[in-house]
């Protein structure tokens, strides 16, 4: 619903697109995060890390997603993006890295 956080402003600023949750818009990549808990996100970010790997040309910074109205924590989410580690298009938030170098 783009209704707050980084999702409201990616519609404002960056051309995402109100009522499409998922995939590239403008400027932006959603990855959809209040339908449920953390496993029902997996498989979107699954799909966002293999989008980056097929897009190598296009620079992803990936905010705290999940962590503002969702109401999860850099612990819960940041897991989902370990196998982002290797892929260099793509930039995680510090609390994710945070998470991600002590496992």
């Amino acid at each position: 619903m783009h209704a707050g956080g980084a999702a409201h402003l990616a519609m404002e600023r960056w051309g995402a697109v109100w009522g499409q949750g998922v995939g590239l818009q403008g400027q932006t990549y959603a990855i959809p995060t209040m339908q449920g808990d953390v496993e029902t996100i997996k498989p979107y970010v699954d799909d966002f890390i293999q989008f980056a790997k097929d897009n190598p040309d296009k620079l992803f910074l990936v905010t705290e997603i999940g962590c503002g109205i969702a109401r999860f924590q850099p612990q819960d989410i940041a897991p989902l993006f370990k196998e982002a580690i290797p892929v260099n298009n793509i930039h995680l938030p510090e609390r994710f890295w945070a998470v991600l170098g002590s496992s």
